[in-house]
């Protein structure tokens, strides 16, 4: 059984912990604050052992439920609760660290990802983590300490409940919410105060990684009871399920199938049968004659004749004693394609699409015809056009699935794989007068002669055209003083603005500033200006 009690070298960041939050009441210093992220970052690291730890256990509760799930589903279920609320309990704790980060260094929400503590310009900051923590109440009753403290309460309670009694008697977590004791000297203080009040943004982010760890703690001797209450006869495994592993479900006619038929994390010193052969799940018995697969470190090593073209099945059971004697079978089966070679050759971009255009796709599977296939995609609208070709129509940003179906002689249709896109935003485009596309010089003539101010996309493989929305004008001459812009919708100029550019003298500047355009994927971008020096 997977354990998550901490080795020392977690204890001892634990102390640390516990030493730098008592000399935060003295004295603030570089040296201290440099010190908690060192502790944050053990911290974070034992939280992700605690999450790996956690992992295992539930894996080894999967296994047992495969076993046994009559006796194991009721206490299954209550750790899948206790997995829900830990991570409801680790969502909010992430969510209030992003936003003190976030909000110390005046970062965006997209930029939040990227701040690490250890970087961090603002650690001293007293402000943030009391404005977001505290609120507007002296005793912190409207800010965010008061929400994670009633999770937390609320959290322990939840799945103190899902025990038994004598276990909840036994059993202790480290969660702890309780008010600080008040000592004659001192004012007294609530758990809310006494963690997030006036506290620099280092110590406030290291104090919700310890809660984290907490949590994940707390999540671990939980889940260690309800494991131990369903433990029986079984197998030694860290997980239990039959497994078919081979080198590729497309063979080419004349060579060989391979494939390793094996129980995921096995147990090497059991003896293990993997027979082959047409097997009735329902009434667990074999049709027709059967074959031993040869077992190696516990792997079943198949092999089959890649005689004949087409779908081909192979099936069977994982056959295994436990140490006390009792059997236990597992049921395997998976299907491989037998295809003469060919070559599918498809331009798709690096996997690349395109919001708002109709992106080009090709479809092939090999030894399956064109007009036996069925295509989806996920996002966007797919358009077929013959022959395998296919087109994927304004996709939004984000990810686009395209699954393929194939009918086979039977009629059955089966699952041949998806293949997953990069759905990106358009480039960003770039405006143009006459022939400049940036800032220069151009004749006053030539650049009144211009009607319209244009965009184009550079160097971009797709034919796609964006245009300019709305503009403005800004023209910079020795008798207007500070100029103001002239507004311009759509993309024309105005002949007034033409005749006042045509007045223009040699020196002087015309400014096409706050250029808004839009592509076929309809986002609104503002384009970079272009400043004209008449010549």
């Amino acid at each position: 059984m997977a354990s998550s009690k901490l080795p020392p070298r977690q204890k001892m960041i634990g102390m640390m912990y516990l030493v730098l939050t008592a000399l935060l009441a003295l004295n603030v210093t570089r040296e201290i604050l440099n010190s908690f992220v060192v502790v944050n970052a053990g911290l974070e690291a034992t939280d992700r052992n605690f999450t790996r730890n956690n992992a295992l256990l539930y894996t080894e509760f999967d296994q047992l439920k495969l076993y046994d799930p009559k006796r194991v589903e009721q206490n299954w279920e209550k750790a899948q609760t206790v997995r829900r609320l830990t991570g409801e309990v680790s969502t909010l704790i992430t969510t209030l660290k992003r936003q003190i980060l976030r909000e110390t260094e005046h970062y965006t929400h997209k930029e939040e990802d990227t701040i690490h503590l250890a970087f961090l310009e603002g650690k001293d900051n007293l402000d943030v983590s009391t404005r977001v923590m505290i609120g507007g109440e002296e005793d912190g009753s409207q800010g965010k300490a008061r929400e994670l403290k009633n999770k937390l309460n609320d959290f322990r309670e939840k799945i103190l409940n899902l025990l038994e009694p004598e276990d909840r008697k036994t059993i202790h977590l480290s969660i702890d919410t309780k008010d600080p004791a008040r000592t004659e000297d001192e004012s007294s203080k609530n758990w809310e105060l006494y963690n997030f009040h006036q506290t620099p943004t280092a110590a406030a982010i290291t104090i919700l990684s310890k809660l984290e760890a907490d949590a994940k703690d707390a999540e671990s001797e939980v889940v260690e009871r309800l494991l131990a209450r369903s433990s029986g006869e079984t197998i030694p495994f860290d997980t239990i399920a039959a497994k078919v592993v081979s080198e590729s479900n497309y063979v080419l006619l004349g060579e060989k199938y391979k494939a390793d038929v094996f129980i995921a994390a096995f147990n090497k010193t059991l003896k293990t049968d993997v027979i082959a052969g047409d097997y009735d799940a329902a009434s667990k018995t074999f049709r027709g004659t059967t074959e031993n697969v040869p077992v190696a470190h516990g792997m079943g090593k198949y092999t089959a004749d890649a005689s004949a073209e087409g779908f081909h099945k192979m099936m069977g059971i994982i056959r295994m004693v436990s140490p006390k004697g009792k059997v236990f079978e597992y049921p395997y089966a998976s299907e491989y394609i037998v295809a003469r070679p060919s070559l599918t050759v498809s331009a798709d971009s690096m996997n690349v699409m395109y919001a708002g255009l109709a992106n080009p796709i090709s479809v092939s599977v090999p030894g399956v015809p064109n007009d036996k296939l069925s295509v989806m995609v996920t996002n966007g609208k797919l358009i077929s056009k013959g022959n395998g070709k296919f087109a994927v129509e304004e996709p939004s940003a984000g990810k686009a699935i395209v699954r393929v179906m194939a009918e086979m002689g039977d009629g059955a249709k089966r699952p041949m794989g998806e293949i997953s896109f990069r759905v990106k935003n358009l480039p960003k485009p770039t405006a143009k007068i006459g022939d400049l596309t940036a800032s220069g010089k151009m004749k006053g003539s030539l650049l009144a002669a211009q009607d319209a101010l244009l965009c184009f996309y550079d160097k971009f493989d797709f034919k796609a055209k964006p245009q300019v929305l709305s503009f403005e004008v800004i023209l910079t001459n020795s008798s207007n003083g500070l100029p103001s812009p002239t507004p311009v919708q759509g993309y024309r100029i105005p002949g007034d603005l033409q005749a006042k550019i045509r007045k223009l003298h040699h020196g002087e500047y015309v400014s096409f500033e706050s250029i808004k355009a839009q592509g076929p994927d309809h986002r609104t971008i503002t384009l970079d200006p272009i400043v004209i020096r008449i010549e």
